[in-house]
């Protein structure tokens, strides 16, 4: 996640393996939109960041974290028809849509170690003057993660390129935020947001950006799977995984080993990857599951140095 913790024993084990698995969730639920790739973790680090501000605890803060990374979960049910539509839903769209918060909260409320993450996702359309959605609570009837998630959630969409506009500079987003205090936010967690320093979140803004931007990137690409081999390209590269080109011999859900070069990087890569969403014609979105520091630290480099400010 955006910060690693320890955990005391003996669920220490336990603890850390629920953060990988919510991990390599979150970057498969941003692998199905192009247009919000590394929007989940980018939303943590802003969570994570403002949680601090505000003095929540430790144990706060994880659960802050994982709701943060696991707040879109319930779209995996949302029809592609609606979820990818270019123009504005109509209204019954838009009830279909409004499901995923309740279909989240239902599906991670079976574990009972979630069961806050899951308060998370149910509200984290809430409004702080009642008028969000599924059941228009106000002011604290909203849990503290889901208030300071929706500043953090606001902020990345503003600060980020989407097909019908421009990113927003992060002082107008800044500023956005402010006039809806008391409106769409809860009036402390404003506060909050706006005592910490703006070089600070305008840095985790472009460093993040960095990190998850799909950056083109044709290169062989060795993809083991059991009981056989394929020879790919891929199309690009992100912090979190790659697109590979002819990978009609590969199926979603499938976990595989994958063997590249990097340029600059004299010896070839090799981790792990699972088979996410296949994208028209032939093309299948992988996402790196176990990673040397020292390759995710090669790839971040390669791609930071190719990206401006």
């Amino acid at each position: 996640m955006a910060t690693a913790y320890k955990y005391p024993s003996p669920v220490a084990d336990v603890e850390a393996t629920y953060d990988e698995l919510l991990e390599v969730l979150g970057v498969a639920l941003d692998f199905r939109d192009n247009d919000t790739a590394g929007h989940s973790r980018r939303v943590t680090r802003f969570c994570s960041e403002i949680a601090k501000a505000m003095g929540c605890s430790l144990e706060q803060l994880i659960q802050i974290n994982r709701g943060a990374y696991l707040h879109d979960l319930g779209k995996i049910a949302i029809p592609d028809a609606i979820l990818f539509k270019k123009g504005k839903l109509n209204p019954q769209e838009w009830e279909v849509m409004r499901t995923h918060a309740w279909i989240g909260y239902n599906l991670v409320s079976r574990i009972s170690l979630l069961a806050p993450v899951a308060e998370i996702l149910l509200m984290h359309h809430e409004h702080y003057d009642g008028t969000g959605y599924p059941r228009g609570l106000k002011g604290e009837e909203i849990s503290v993660g889901a208030r300071i998630f929706a500043i953090a959630d606001t902020l990345d969409a503003m600060t980020s390129d989407r097909p019908y506009r421009k990113a927003l500079s992060f002082s107008a987003a800044r500023d956005e935020i402010r006039d809806e205090s008391g409106r769409q936010f809860d009036p402390e967690v404003v506060k909050a947001f706006l005592a910490i320093p703006e070089d600070k979140v305008r840095e985790i803004v472009l460093s993040e950006k960095r990190r998850t931007v799909r950056l083109p990137f044709s290169i062989e690409v060795t993809c083991t799977v059991p009981g056989r081999e394929h020879k790919l390209t891929s199309r690009n590269i992100c912090d979190g995984g790659m697109l590979l080109e002819r990978a009609n011999g590969l199926n979603v859900g499938e976990v595989m080993d994958l063997q590249f070069a990097l340029p600059e990087i004299a010896a070839p890569l090799k981790l792990h990857a699972r088979a996410v969403r296949r994208e028209l014609p032939d093309c299948i979105a992988v996402a790196f599951l176990a990673v040397l520091p020292e390759h995710r630290e090669a790839i971040r480099s390669y791609i930071a140095a190719r990206i401006q400010d």
